[in-house]
């Protein structure tokens, strides 16, 4: 059993336990049901955002650190920290867009 970590943008890394190499899980059923919890989450919440650039998911082979490991109960914190993620940048862009040298 190999392990692996995932993550979101900026949350926090989980550890996820597969049977298989780090290609068959980026391409596994787990990996995709949960590409489609998150996305279908923050397009309910945020209907006209494309969040792909803001909060990539992030795969990689486990370093032996002491990680929490991930199920379907940790998918709410890591929603509300999508959310939060989503926001600070969408208000940093806003700032950004009045900011006094902006048309320079």
């Amino acid at each position: 059993m190999s392990k692996y970590l995932i993550s979101f943008g900026d949350s926090d890394k989980y550890e996820v336990d597969f049977p298989g190499t780090l290609d068959q899980f980026k391409n596994s059923d787990t990996i995709k049901g949960m590409k489609e919890k998150v996305e279908g989450f923050l397009k309910d919440k945020f209907p006209m955002g494309n969040f792909e650039d803001i909060v990539p998911l992030h795969i990689e082979e486990a370093d032996g650190g002491n990680y929490e490991k991930f199920d379907m109960a940790k998918i709410s914190d890591l929603l509300k920290n999508l959310a939060t993620q989503i926001g600070v940048e969408k208000i940093t862009d806003k700032l950004n867009l009045n900011a006094p040298f902006d048309k320079l």
